[in-house]
């Protein structure tokens, strides 16, 4: 009898991390690791959580409203999905968004008004919904399209007297939020200039995009995956060699797993926004960069997030999936948004 569940229980250990090892590669396991984050991190925002992000991290509640509405769009528009249940969640998490509580930590009098975070994050998701087959359901259409042209408008007007990084926050402009914004744009022609004043902006001998306008010499590894994503959803005509000169710089391959260094200089520092580091790489930086690299169809991505899949320890049972012990759900957020990019 012992030496049966002793057998069962090393038969479950080794299934345990194999399957998710195969997650990424295998598309019924893929999609039910996304359905079932969807739901988890629906559950936890719509009872609150997301205040608890806010407290945690500066832009905590708008930002979690805003990764989870996006996953599920990419989510349902790659599998051709426009089921109620997911419209109502992205129509709930747009409702959080513009929200006052959400708005409250953003500055009204900043140029523009609320700063590039909110605009353009907001409009990030505004735009991708506008897209999507699910918006046809959506109960929130007319907010959606009022709230996207006003943001649309208030950036033609900022930058209509010049080409220039926005404000974040009062005199802090973060290129990463600018190209955000940029994405979410309707107008082309405003697109282009935008994004050429941008790449024109850095100082950094590698042509890399700076990580804050405070010192245009600097690049991050985490902004830096943010803003080559970005990149690639502009349509940016050098992406290919934008992305090379990135992984070249700051990303370093083990079998095929891309870790990616926080610093140039390899070294331990950190902050909110880079998350833990160790050995000199990032957990914001690596994670972010499963999506960069996925939108541009590198194989390598499935791979690097089978490995994250794995050391996060995650929890997929009863319909529900989690990683950490709960412990930190940004780190689910940006899986799940890295994970349905992985078609």
């Amino acid at each position: 009898m012992k030496k049966k569940i002793f057998k069962y229980l090393g038969l479950i250990l080794l299934i345990y991390p194999l399957s998710n090892l195969v997650t990424p590669f295998n598309k019924t396991l893929r999609n039910r690791s996304a359905r079932n984050q969807i739901t988890y991190l629906s559950d936890i925002l719509s009872k609150g959580y997301d205040d608890k992000l806010q407290q945690r991290f500066p832009e905590g509640k708008l930002f979690s409203n805003a990764l989870l509405a996006l996953s599920i769009i990419d989510y349902c528009d790659n599998n051709r999905i426009t089921t109620e249940r997911y419209v109502k969640i992205v129509d709930d998490c747009i409702h959080r968004i513009q929200s006052n509580k959400a708005l409250e930590t953003f500055d009204p009098t900043l140029t523009p008004q609320y700063g590039m975070f909110y605009n353009g994050w907001a409009n990030f998701v505004y735009s991708r919904y506008k897209k999507s087959p699910l918006f046809a359901q959506s109960t929130h259409q007319d907010e959606v399209k009022n709230q996207s042209t006003i943001i649309e408008e208030r950036l033609a007007a900022t930058l209509s007297d010049s080409l220039r990084l926005l404000d974040t926050y009062t005199k802090e402009r973060w290129p990463a939020d600018n190209l955000i914004g940029l994405i979410s744009l309707s107008d082309t022609a405003l697109q282009q200039r935008w994004a050429t004043s941008i790449l024109r902006s850095t100082n950094h001998p590698t042509g890399l995009i700076h990580h804050t306008d405070s010192d245009r010499n600097l690049v991050r590894g985490s902004s830096s995956a943010m803003i080559t994503y970005c990149l690639s959803e502009f349509g940016y005509e050098k992406i290919l060699l934008y992305n090379h000169q990135f992984q070249d710089l700051l990303v370093t391959d083990f079998l095929g797993i891309q870790l990616v260094k926080e610093n140039e200089d390899g070294s331990n520092e950190m902050d909110i926004d880079s998350g833990p580091v160790v050995l000199g790489y990032g957990a914001s930086a690596t994670i972010m960069n499963i999506k960069t690299q996925a939108s541009l169809g590198n194989p390598q991505s499935k791979i690097t997030w089978a490995v994250m899949n794995m050391l996060a320890a995650p929890i997929n049972l009863f319909g529900k999936k989690y990683y950490l012990l709960k412990q930190e759900p940004m780190l689910d957020l940006f899986m799940l948004w890295g994970c349905v990019e992985l078609e």
